[in-house]
């Protein structure tokens, strides 16, 4: 009787355990954005032995004793976080938000293929992102790295490894783009949301890349199906823009644990689903006219005012996925001043510009089995210059289409070989009303305008050009990648014909320290104004260059590593002036040579700090084609340093500084003017000696600039708001962008950069 009143007293006291259990429901999300956290753990927060992991897309539930008081969330790389269980609802699924530890928050990804160019460099969307003195821009930081100086001080326009900025190719995916920056260096015409990575290729790159000489910047897109809705709102005092990212049509699925993108073996997750992406900016110049007006010989009648937009679709079928591209910018700008030979005697320029372009593109890549990859990439462009300097008119409209086509074989996982053909079409209409100008660099200072012989006419011209490429990745040894190709360029001009060998080779002898070394030809074809009918020269070759490079890489525990370059480039048949016949107006009558050494410490995206340190010596110089002399190049940069640091003070704080310092931009000095009796204009007098390129005996001081970031977030439950500062130029220097002179030329004027420039601005992401 005893045993079971004993038994019956405690089957009272489960019963009533039972019946006091709670049970508690929710979801584990990132704090700032909402994104599911998918490898949380929830803790009884009285014993600390009770736990559940949380399941698919951040679910958990967990049964507790209603005397449990809290429970603690715990997951890698977020803060821990106890619960009250009386702020919660338990008779419904509570959300719970997580905050990143400073050593992860905001770490960026780089999403670039994996490093077999000789000569490369891949910087995430958060390196371009935050780098100080940038203003956000992804170009600009490229200005950062070894091999590059600005072409201007204050441009972003970017000159590689001592050749002129022309010489470089952008691309967006395979849309390559007429123009980069607005103004011709002042933002990159796509904003840093678009972006993913960029790959950058100072020289000795493979055969997949042709018509350039310079650099490569190829811009990658995120290329993915967003797997949410999200956004950002960015309010400044220089720009302000809309970026929008989500999904439609397709099945409703989520993909476990992350916000990155779909991996390809994932691909079955979004067959039917359209991802998009969409942006649109606009820049505010004219709230600066106060300090711009104090600080310019010019005054403006139309403030520079430049307008971006892109939109982007994604989708996957089965073995493949494409893209839809839509990208057009917008630039306007009216001033007057004393910034060049005038047309009456107080020696004031007006000058008119405005440029549009609008280019769509389609990219649809195929695994077509055996081994055997397609890609195939439509694009088309227009493009419309209207310029207008004192009495002198330009209008310039491109249409143009470029297909691209290209196979793979894979013939195993380290060696294949890829086959493409790029034909173009190009269709240009030309309204000129303008003096001949003289050839690049030719002899600036003894050109007189006003005697200049003048070009009226319009014309329409058809072109037909393109390019081919076979290019091979092989691994003969492990650890040895060879990469020989050739690639075919085929100009405007029956003349204009090339076929580039070039070869590639990287030795990693022992884990972390690879050796490398590169060698090839490279052709592009001359401006098109410069072999147009009537105003140029339709019989010139092309340009073509010799570049080889020899280099180490070493990497310091895991994060740290060192590049050094040591690299030669020789160019001959550039455009000059007619040595001949000066019937030519132009003539492949110019040589170049430049060699440097580059050094690069980079620490990477990961921990509370990170940056890099780039130095790059280097001499470039053109040979006079009336004098056989050669002297310094427009764009010699003898020395250029560049530092980058940024730390993550908290995990919402991040601050950062860039410091550069370069040698002074070559220049021709002038020893005062003659006075022109046919004009009644002054002109820079003759030294006694010949010059078909610029003398460049001159240097321009110095230039030193310091710039400082700060980005704070403010974070709430499924978005966050970006607070940046950032200040260029902190020390106020006055670094001289260019050199005028007045009249009569008997004092030289100095243009200076900008002052010191603060901005500001707010950035609503969700």
């Amino acid at each position: 009787m005893k045993k079971i009143f004993l038994f019956l007293i405690s089957m009272v006291f489960t019963v009533n355990s039972y019946a006091k259990e709670v049970s508690v429901s929710g979801i584990i999300k990132e704090k700032g954005n909402g994104h599911e956290i998918t490898d949380a753990t929830i803790i009884n927060g009285s014993n600390r032995e009770q736990y559940v992991n949380v399941g698919d897309n951040g679910h958990f539930q967990i049964k507790l004793e209603d005397t449990t008081k809290n429970i603690i969330i715990r997951s890698d790389h977020y803060y821990d976080k106890t619960v009250d269980l009386s702020t919660l609802n338990l008779a419904k699924e509570n959300s719970i938000y997580l905050e990143l530890l400073p050593d992860i928050a905001g770490s960026g990804i780089i999403r670039a293929k994996k490093k077999q160019e000789v000569s490369q460099t891949n910087l995430s969307q958060d390196e371009l992102r935050y780098t100080a003195g940038g203003g956000g821009d992804a170009v600009r930081a490229i200005q950062t790295l070894p091999s590059v100086s600005p072409s201007s001080v204050g441009s972003a326009n970017i000159v590689v490894r001592g050749g002129d900025p022309g010489d470089n190719k952008y691309f967006y995916d395979d849309l390559e783009l007429p123009f980069i920056f607005h103004f011709g260096g002042v933002n990159t015409v796509i904003p840093t949301k678009m972006i993913d990575s960029v790959d950058f290729y100072p020289g000795g790159f493979s055969a997949q890349y042709g018509d350039a000489t310079g650099g490569i910047i190829q811009l990658n897109s995120k290329n993915s199906i967003p797997q949410r809705f999200s956004g950002d709102v960015e309010g400044g005092l220089i720009q302000s823009g809309i970026y929008l990212e989500g999904n439609f049509l397709g099945e409703k699925k989520d993909v476990e644990g992350t916000d990155n993108p779909v991996p390809s073996s994932q691909t079955s997750e979004d067959e039917g689903k359209i991802g998009y992406r969409m942006g649109f900016r606009r820049t505010y110049f004219e709230l600066y006219a106060p300090i711009i007006n104090k600080n310019s010989d010019v005054d403006f009648y139309t403030y520079p005012q430049s307008t971006d937009y892109q939109f982007v679709l994604d989708g996957k079928v089965k073995d493949g996925t494409w893209q839809i591209y839509l990208l057009g910018a917008s630039d306007k700008l009216g001033v007057l001043g004393n910034f060049g030979d005038g047309l009456d005697s107080s020696g004031q320029s007006s000058f008119n510009y405005s440029n549009y372009y609008e280019t769509s593109g389609v990219k649809y890549s195929k695994n077509l089995g055996n081994g055997y990859g397609l890609q195939v990439s439509f694009q088309q462009l227009y493009n419309t210059i209207d310029q207008n300097f004192s009495n002198n008119s330009v209008v310039y409209d491109v249409y143009s289409y470029a297909l691209k086509t290209a196979i793979t074989k894979n013939f195993n996982e380290n060696n294949f070989v890829t086959f493409g053909v790029i034909p173009k079409y190009e269709m240009d209409k030309l309204h000129l009303n303008v003096f001949q100008l003289p050839a690049p660099g030719a002899g600036s200072q003894s050109f007189d305008p006003y005697t200049a012989p003048r070009v009226q006419n319009e014309q329409t011209i058809e072109s037909y050009y393109g390019n081919g490429f076979v290019d091979f990745n092989l691994k003969p040894i492990d650890n040895l990648l060879i990469n020989p190709g050739v690639n075919f360029l085929k100009g405007t001009h029956a003349q204009q014909f090339a076929a580039d060998p070039r070869l590639g080779a990287r030795y990693e002898f022992i884990p972390g320290q690879t050796v490398k070394a590169a060698a090839g030809y490279y052709s592009e074809r001359p401006e098109p104004q410069y072999d147009a009918p009537v105003y140029g020269n339709p019989n010139l070759d092309l340009e073509r260059t010799t570049q080889f490079v020899l280099g180490y890489e070493t990497k310091i525990f895991t994060d740290w590593s060192i590049d050094v370059q040591g690299w030669d480039k020789q160019s001959h048949n550039l455009v000059g002036p007619a040595v001949s016949n000066p019937a030519n107006k132009y003539e492949n009558s110019v040589s170049f040579r430049a060699t440097g050494v580059d050094f690069f410490l980079k620490k990477q995206f990961t921990g509370r700090f990170y940056g890099w340190l780039s130095y790059s010596y280097s001499k470039s110089e053109k040979q006079d084609p009336g004098t056989g002399i050669w002297r310094y190049s427009d764009y010699d940069r003898t020395n250029n340093i560049n530092l980058v640091a940024n730390a993550k003070v908290t995990n919402r704080w991040l601050v950062g500084t860039r410091v550069q310092y370069m040698t002074g931009t070559p220049y021709s000095t002038v020893g005062g003017g003659v006075f022109n009796q046919n004009t009644g204009q002054y002109v820079a007098a003759n030294d006694g000696q010949s010059y078909l390129v610029n003398k460049n005996d001159g240097r321009f001081p110095a230039f030193f600039q310091m710039d400082v970031r700060s980005d704070y977030d403010f974070l709430f439950d499924s978005w966050k708001l970006d607070f940046y500062t950032e200040i260029d130029n902190l020390t106020n220097q006055k670094n001289i962008a260019q050199i005028n002179y007045n009249r009569d030329y008997s004092q030289q004027l100095n243009v200076y950069s900008f002052p010191i420039l603060p901005s500001i601005g707010v950035i609503a992401s969700f």
